[in-house]
């Protein structure tokens, strides 16, 4: 019989991070709950999220795509997110320069 390996939980305290790459890479592979008291509960207000009135339907080649999915990973936010930053700020430089 074949016996099922546990996953083995850190000892210790959670680890100093160089860079969000290096912290979002380990916490892919662990849980706070591996590191309890090292986390307090806390209050926070937190607003609304946005309301978009409108959607707006785009089309965009393979390679714009895979691009924009990297420069989102990147920057830890949602493609749509930078996309719509993307537009905002290319509006307001088009506006400036128009």
């Amino acid at each position: 019989m074949s016996e099922k390996k546990k996953k083995e939980k850190p000892e210790g305290n959670v680890p100093s991070f160089n860079s969000p790459e290096e912290e979002a890479a380990f916490w892919e592979s662990h849980s706070p709950l591996d590191f309890p008291g090292e986390f307090e509960e806390v209050e926070a207000d937190i607003d609304r999220p946005l309301r978009h009135e409108r959607v707006l339907s785009i089309r965009l080649d393979e390679i714009t795509v895979t691009k924009m999915e990297a420069l989102a990973r990147q920057r830890h936010i949602g493609k749509s997110t930078l996309a719509r930053m993307l537009i905002v700020q290319g509006l307001e430089k088009f506006s400036r320069t128009g």
